[in-house]
């Protein structure tokens, strides 16, 4: 399992007031009360909640939704990346102590990656299961998808000897490479430097579920890997590589804007 011991004393409870709402009756007859949820908290929607009142001066009524159903998506990616470097070093199992799981895809505040139910809802409501997607679902999953691989291909990286940071760039670039998706957190060098290196980006958007997909990938995964590993062993490359790729940008740009 990876350590993250040097941010466990940043962990907290993350909580942020979404709205205000009225309770009102259900129907006069019915004996229930509801309550309409802000619109961020659509996602909810078709979740089993537990409702728990915290009785006192400020009393409280919380939810507690049930994503349990969630974790066979993430160990599902898991798995896929787990096929890709097999030949490599086994990544072991996935354990939700790596990451800082929530609802929304927030930044992390304690360094760890993070997991969101929301993207996981938002796989599972375009699919008949995992790994099996619905035909106009496609498209839809790709975001959540890059985000949760990214999450994924970073502790897995971590696993395989690459430094926090470095296995940070690692995640950005699988998940840019595999879904065609740039999230967040990936920069123009980022993404322009796997563009120098291949043409095929976004390989798994077709069957993104389908064992042969990541297996066919893994060359590229690899070489991506392999990169980064450099990287690490020789301190300020990664610099230095930014540095000069945005310089050769610049000088492109520029050609082409004199050339018009």
């Amino acid at each position: 399992m990876v350590n993250f011991s040097r941010w466990d004393g940043l962990d907290v409870q993350r909580s942020s007031i979404i709205g205000d709402r009225i309770v009102r009756s259900a129907g006069r007859n019915s004996g229930s009360i509801e309550i309409t949820l802000p619109v961020k908290l659509l996602v909810l929607q078709g979740v089993m909640c537990r409702v728990e009142l915290r009785d006192g001066i400020a009393a409280e009524v919380v939810l507690h939704p049930d994503f349990s159903p969630l974790l066979p998506l993430f160990d599902k990616v898991w798995s896929l990346l787990g096929l890709t470097f097999k030949t490599r070093e086994d990544i072991g199992e996935f354990w939700e102590g790596d990451y800082i799981l929530g609802l929304f895809p927030e930044m992390s505040q304690s360094g760890r990656p993070i997991l969101a139910y929301a993207d996981a809802l938002a796989i599972q409501e375009s699919s008949h299961g995992i790994g099996e997607v619905c035909s106009s679902g496609t498209e839809k999953i790709l975001e959540p998808l890059a985000r949760i691989i990214e999450s994924l291909a970073t502790v897995a990286a971590i696993r395989l000897g690459l430094s926090v940071q470095t296995a940070a760039m690692f995640g950005t670039q699988l998940a840019y490479a595999a879904s065609g998706v740039a999230t967040g957190t990936i920069d123009a060098f980022a993404r322009g430097s796997l563009l120098d290196a291949t043409a095929k980006i976004g390989w798994c958007r077709d069957h993104p579920w389908a064992d042969e997909t990541w297996i066919a990938a893994e060359p590229m995964i690899e070489s991506i890997l392999d990169q980064c590993l450099d990287w690490d062993k020789e301190p300020g490359l990664l610099a230095r590589n930014r540095q000069l790729w945005y310089q050769a940008h610049r000088l492109e740009t520029r050609a082409r804007t004199e050339r018009s």
